[in-house]
């Protein structure tokens, strides 16, 4: 295990912190939904949840970049956590009432993912180099399909074992304390200023030159955000629309993340930088190949298989294009200067790509409402990820602003 021996004291400290993070996320984001669902069994409200929670997560990542450059991108990370444990609090006060605030809801959570992940993907880039980045990148998806393997088969064990909306309740009352306590860790990351003024313009200016490495870094991560706009909240609802079993959804996030795990360890030791573009271009293909059983024919068997094939190649897609971008923003000439608003600009361009995908599937919905309709929508969103390899491919190897 040398290649653990690259990580110095500060990564693992901010891997913990991820790590409590993702598995708190794991134990409950997916069952919000369908907390939401069986409330009403309003799919449209759900959206506008979704929707919601996209946009504040943009609006957040420019406000929590200025803070950043104010203070410091350690307090950043811990706002971002101590929101998202108020927001579970929040939802337990609500209980069921919920339903009529999704809006509020899914803008407040947004709120404390853009100061959490704004921060991380700083102090990511930060603490990690171009001869570790590869090895962090696996560890950090080794952890994230840990808690993803364990979290969601606890939660769908807890809610069908009691009362549902009981159940529910468990789930956000233990995610309330594990974000807690990741605040509390978060103590043991060094305080990091950044000096000089929010600069954001200068880089969004960049990412409409066709001719910089930056421009084709942004126009990757609008593809990728075209494709997590719908994917990100409607594949576990469409897990529980066809088996009606929230323990089944738990065993379905546990055995896509048990396949995910291995495919991260396999990525972070044998991945090298001169194979990442290819690796892009097999695992979009293959994610999109494998969406085509379940949209002929919905069932718990081509689920599962749908499943089992994502979490097996989106490691080797989403590591290896996160990698590149990094890699671009180090070896610009003003890297240390403009890290944050580099990472706030990426993260704007993401969150455009999700908020049209997003605004089209509520489109198709409103129009038709039948989620039968959305076949071709999905279908089209599962290979759109191709884009982000005809964009990541005209970056060069040693990238060069």
């Amino acid at each position: 295990m040398d290649f653990l021996k690259k990580l110095n004291r500060e990564a693992w400290v901010l891997l913990g912190v991820s790590g409590l993070h993702a598995f708190s996320f794991a134990l409950s984001n997916a069952f919000v939904n369908v907390f939401l669902w069986k409330i009403n069994h309003d799919l449209f409200k759900i959206a506008w949840y979704n929707l919601a929670n996209y946009f504040a997560i943009g609006v957040t990542f420019i406000l929590a970049g200025w803070i950043t450059k104010r203070v410091d991108r350690v307090i950043s990370i811990r706002i971002g956590v101590a929101l998202q444990a108020l927001f579970y609090l929040t939802v337990l006060l609500l209980d069921t009432k919920a339903i009529d605030y999704v809006i509020s809801l899914g803008f407040f959570l947004g709120l404390g993912s853009g100061f959490f992940w704004m921060s991380y993907n700083v102090l990511y880039f930060e603490i990690s180099e171009r001869d570790n980045r590869d090895v962090m990148n696996g560890i950090s998806g080794f952890i994230t399909s840990l808690s993803g393997m364990i979290a969601p088969l606890i939660s769908g064990f807890i809610i069908t074992r009691v009362d549902h909306f009981l159940g529910y309740r468990i789930i956000f009352g233990i995610s309330l304390g594990i974000f807690a306590l990741s605040v509390v860790v978060s103590f043991w990351l060094k305080l990091r200023k950044a000096e000089g003024r929010f600069r954001l313009r200068e880089v969004m200016v960049i990412s409409f030159r066709p001719n910089t490495n930056w421009f084709w870094v942004q126009l990757s991560s609008f593809f990728q955000g075209l494709r997590e706009g719908v994917f990100l909240f409607f594949t576990g609802l469409l897990v529980y629309f066809i088996t009606k079993n929230e323990l089944t959804l738990g065993t379905y996030y546990t055995g896509a993340s048990i396949v995910s795990l291995i495919s991260y360890l396999l990525l972070g030791k044998y991945l090298r930088p001169a194979w990442r573009v290819n690796s892009v271009l097999v695992a979009s293909v293959m994610m999109g190949l494998m969406i085509i059983p379940f949209l002929i024919y919905w069932n718990t068997w081509t689920v599962m298989l749908y499943g089992i094939g994502l979490y097996l190649f989106y490691p080797f897609y989403y590591a290896p294009t996160i990698s590149i971008a990094y890699d671009v923003i180090g070896a610009h000439e003003k890297a240390v200067e403009l890290r944050v608003e580099y990472v706030v600009a990426r993260e704007i361009v993401m969150n455009f790509g999700r908020l049209i995908s997003l605004i089209i599937f509520m489109i198709i919905l409103a129009k038709t409402n039948t989620i039968a309709s959305l076949k071709p929508l999905l279908l089209f969103l599962s290979f759109i990820q191709v884009g982000t390899w005809l964009s990541i491919r005209k970056v060069p190897l040693i990238a060069k602003l």
